[in-house]
C-alpha cells in the first residue's frame, strides 16, 4: 500500500512539473532524432559497412550526446534474436537543433546520403522532444546482466483526434498523453529496465510539438524482462486495454544494438 502511494505521488509531481514547464525543443534544447533505414535486396553488406562508419565519426562531434545504431529483430520468442539485415535504426540525441543541422552537413553524412538512393528503399527521419520526468530506472539485480542479451524496443503511438465512447467527452490527445506519461515512473521501478524514455514528435520545419504522435525508446536487460515482466505488468495491461479507445495504432518493433569499431575503416 505504501509503495502504491509513493508511486501515485511521483506521478502527480511529474504531471505538475510538466504543466508548469511545457517547453519543447528548439534553440539550445536537446533534440532526439530517429532514423530508420530500409535496405534494398542485395545491398545488405554494403549498407551495414557504410552505416557502421558513421557511428564513431558522429560521436566525435561536439554536439552529439548519443548516437546508437541498431539492427531490426523480432518481438516474439521465436524471432527476437533473428536479425533483419534490411532494416536499421539510429537513436540519436544532440545538444540542440543547430547541432543536428551541423551534423547533417558533415562530409561523411553527405557521402552517405549521396549513396543512399542506390542502396536503400527509403530512409525515414523524425525529430522528437524527450519528456523530462523526475524518475530514472535503477538496477536491482545481484549481478550485472550480459550486455549481449540487451533488448531494445521502439513503440510509436498515433493518438486519435477524438476518443471512442465512453471517453468521447474528454480531450483525447490530452488524456492519452497523461495516460502514457504515467507509465514512465512505474516502468522505471521494474528490475529489468535500463531506460524507458517518452518523446513527443516535433514538426521538422517549425519544431512545433505534436502530441498526437508519441515514441517510447526502451532498453531492457534481456527479452524476458520486456516480454513477460513488463508487458504483463498490471498497469501496462490496463493501458493496452484502454488504448484502442485513445489511439489509432501502436507500432512495436524490436532491435539489437550493434557493436562497431571505434576507428572507422578508411575509404
Amino acid at each position: 500500500m505504501l509503495i502504491r502511494k509513493v508511486l501515485y505521488l511521483m506521478m502527480v509531481v511529474a504531471l505538475l512539473l510538466l504543466a508548469l514547464n511545457p517547453s519543447f525543443a528548439g534553440d539550445n534544447k536537446k533534440l532526439t532524432v530517429l532514423a530508420i533505414v530500409y535496405v534494398k535486396p542485395g545491398f545488405e553488406d554494403v549498407v551495414k559497412k557504410e552505416l557502421l562508419k558513421l557511428v564513431p565519426l558522429t560521436r566525435r562531434e561536439p554536439g552529439c550526446i548519443q548516437y546508437d545504431m541498431h539492427v531490426n529483430v523480432g518481438v516474439d520468442w521465436y524471432d527476437y534474436m533473428v536479425e533483419n539485415p534490411r532494416m536499421y535504426m539510429f537513436y540519436e540525441n544532440f545538444r540542440s537543433r543547430e547541432d543536428w543541422d551541423l551534423h547533417m552537413k558533415m562530409p561523411y553524412l553527405k557521402d552517405w546520403f549521396d549513396m543512399a538512393p542506390r542502396v536503400t528503399e527509403k530512409i525515414e527521419l523524425f525529430i522528437w522532444e524527450m519528456v523530462d520526468l523526475p524518475t530514472n530506472p535503477n538496477f536491482r539485480g545481484k549481478e550485472l546482466p550480459d550486455p549481449r542479451e540487451q533488448y531494445t524496443l521502439l513503440a510509436i503511438v498515433d493518438v486519435k483526434e477524438k476518443c471512442d465512447p465512453p471517453l468521447d467527452k474528454v480531450d483525447c490527445v490530452d488524456r492519452a498523453f497523461k495516460e502514457m506519461m504515467s507509465l514512465v515512473p512505474l516502468t522505471h521501478t521494474e528490475a529489468g529496465c535500463i531506460n524507458y524514455d517518452m518523446h513527443v514528435n516535433l514538426d521538422m520545419n517549425t519544431m512545433a510539438p505534436n502530441k498526437k504522435k508519441i515514441m517510447f525508446y526502451e532498453n531492457w536487460y534481456d527479452f524476458k524482462a520486456w516480454k513477460v515482466d513488463h508487458m504483463e505488468a498490471d498497469y501496462l495491461v490496463r493501458w493496452f486495454d484502454m488504448a484502442p479507445k485513445l489511439t489509432k495504432k501502436i507500432e512495436l518493433t524490436g532491435w539489437k544494438k550493434i557493436d562497431f569499431v571505434e576507428t572507422p575503416a578508411s575509404r
